[in-house]
C-alpha cells in the first residue's frame, strides 16, 4: 500500500499526526510528510484514522495488486 499526500491542499492542521504518528511527521512549513515511505499492514489502522482525520482530504491510499502466477 502508498499513502498519498497532496501538499496542494494540505492545510498543515497536524491531524495526520495526532492519529497517525508512527506514519505522519509536518516538515517546517508544517504539511504533511511521511515518516515510512511504503507503511506496511500494521500502519493501515493509522492511516485510515488519518485519511478520516484530515479536514481537506489530503490523503489518500492506493493498494499496490498482488499478482498471481498463471
Amino acid at each position: 500500500m502508498q499513502v498519498i499526500i497532496d501538499k496542494d491542499v494540505c492545510v498543515a492542521c497536524g491531524a495526520c499526526v495526532l492519529s497517525g504518528p508512527d506514519v505522519f511527521d509536518q516538515n517546517e512549513d508544517g504539511q504533511a510528510v511521511l515518516v515510512v515511505d511504503e507503511p506496511g499492514e500494521s500502519l493501515r489502522d493509522q492511516i485510515l484514522e488519518s485519511i478520516e482525520a484530515c479536514p481537506v482530504q489530503a490523503l489518500s491510499l492506493v493498494e499496490h495488486a498482488v499478482a498471481t502466477a498463471e
